[in-house]
């Protein structure tokens, strides 16, 4: 009798177990829409964004020189070709930041209107004055802007070159210039130019540029200056200042923030004069500014809420065996299996309200919907309202538990491995005098 009931009891455990992987199929679909979902979030951002004006990642202006000459070799005429892209000595910006959310349907994404004001200086006559000799000719002497998302450029209010008023007009060229983990824009960046002129032989003059640009997400600066100083503020309370160097001075406040950065080509690694355009292309991992971060993003949080729930299924399944095994009472696989389908509804109505009513709200209301589900079923399957109670308040600690680890992100871990060892000890001190090979699930009494 007693070895059919151990093996009656190991069969059980094993058909829980068996049970318990069959549930990870449901909780895997709404994982899938989950990722689903966020795709669609991401769609209708861009869409937004194509509208508006991308991620902005804008390369300081540049001059593009370049030269060639005709030569003979024998009876064949050959034409060199010579280019030089400079670099700005020294570059200030400053930027403005106006930040607000734009809509479409149920998804939302910051976007913004930057105020640019640059201010640098260069010295082109050195390099024009390599190519004074030996048949070499100026082709172009041009100031070149890749300002980013060119939807995103509303307006450009200065351009003065040494003293003279300048216009920019759109060149046929295009430059590789990496984005990194742009959601919204390509690498192929869109320039502007503009003559230089007599300024080919200046041994230098100063820019001035004023350009208002439209954007969202980020906005940033590649630093391709010998000497680069850079500050932004805008009215955002949550920026992030992850990029090719972090800020030497930051003010974060409820009402917006400051940042500055002050580089030079030693520390970036931008060389003042390149000899092809191609060279430009990974100049984008360098680039510095501020993200529009939304802290806690939506689907970020239902993400890891799925994640954590073969965790909550499996204390949950494991609770449920604890008190078959203490209190006595026989449940059935079907019971069990009902148990872990309203779990896995738990993950799908989270996603669902989240959507409309933010994930604070659609967590509160989503565990209070299943923790009174399985309380009450329990109650009625265990035939007794403090048993159904009880279980409904193991599930609510079980489902406030996950709601500690969603929201403390950096010490998840340690929340979750204090957690896990402290529910292990309750469950061995709870089931440490039971007789598992006895007919009965009394507890066996001390001998003396």
């Amino acid at each position: 009798m007693a070895g059919r009931l151990m093996l009656s009891t190991t069969a059980k455990m094993f058909l829980i177990g068996l049970l318990s992987l069959l549930l990870m199929i449901p909780l895997a679909l709404v994982y899938d829409l989950v990722r689903e979902r966020q795709g669609l979030a991401i769609e209708a951002e861009a869409t937004i964004a194509r509208g508006w004006g991308g991620e902005q990642r804008v390369l300081l202006p540049m001059v593009h020189l370049a030269f060639v000459r005709e030569r003979l070799e024998g009876k064949q005429r050959i034409v060199d070709r010579e280019d030089r892209w400079l670099s700005a000595r020294e570059a200030s910006a400053s930027a403005t930041l106006g930040v607000e959310s734009r809509t479409l349907g149920m998804y939302s994404l910051p976007i913004y209107r930057a105020d640019l004001k640059l201010r640098m200086n260069f010295a082109p006559g050195a390099v024009a004055a390599q190519f004074g000799g030996d048949g070499w000719r100026p082709v172009a002497a041009r100031l070149v802007f890749a300002p980013g998302d060119l939807t995103g450029l509303r307006q450009v209010s200065t351009l003065r070159a040494g003293g003279a008023e300048m216009q920019f007009s759109p060149a046929s060229d295009r430059l590789p210039i990496s984005l990194g983990e742009s959601l919204y824009s390509d690498g192929d960046r869109a320039l502007l130019e503009a003559p230089l002129g007599s300024l080919l032989d200046a041994a230098s003059f100063d820019l001035q540029l004023d350009i208002e640009l439209a954007g969202a997400r980020r906005f940033e600066l590649i630093p391709n200056a010998s000497s680069f100083r850079f500050e932004v503020t805008g009215d955002w309370p949550h920026p992030g200042f992850a990029g090719g160097a972090l800020p030497r001075e930051r003010d974060v406040r409820g009402d917006g923030f400051s940042a500055n950065w002050q580089l030079l080509d030693l520390s970036t690694g931008l060389p003042p004069v390149t000899y092809s355009a191609e060279v430009l292309r990974n100049w984008g991992a360098k680039a510095v500014g501020v993200q529009l971060v939304e802290p806690g993003g939506l689907y970020q949080q239902n993400e890891r809420s799925a994640k954590y729930g073969v965790l909550v299924l499996a204390l949950t399944m494991a609770a449920l065996f604890l008190t078959e095994v203490l209190l006595g009472v026989r449940l059935h696989a079907f019971h069990y299996g009902l148990v872990g389908l309203a779990l896995a509804m738990f993950y799908l109505l989270l996603l669902a309200i989240s959507e409309h009513a933010g994930f604070v709200a659609a967590y509160t209301i989503a565990a209070a919907a299943v923790v009174a589900m399985v309380s009450g079923y329990c109650a009625a399957v265990m035939r007794s309202w403090a048993r159904g109670l009880l279980a409904g308040f193991v599930l609510a600690l079980l489902k406030g538990f996950l709601f500690v680890l969603i929201s403390a992100e950096q010490l998840s871990l340690l929340i979750g491995a204090l957690g896990l060892t402290s529910l292990l000890a309750i469950a061995m001190y709870l089931t440490r005098r039971i007789d598992w090979y006895s007919s009965s699930n009394h507890e066996t009494p001390e001998t003396t």
